[in-house]
């Protein structure tokens, strides 16, 4: 959930010193035991 947030923050323009100028879409990516994985990809609305 951390990453997610994180993304949220600089897509939202929110991430303050760890911004990352002009963010439009960010990636999360997750591996846990065995061969679990998650990833997340996600974009700053147009509007």
């Amino acid at each position: 959930m951390a990453n997610l947030y994180e993304i949220t923050a600089h897509l939202r323009g929110e991430a303050g010193d760890r911004q990352v100028e002009g963010a439009r879409v960010g990636l999360a990516h997750v591996i846990g035991l065995a061969s679990a994985c998650g990833v997340h990809i996600l974009e700053k609305s147009a509007a």
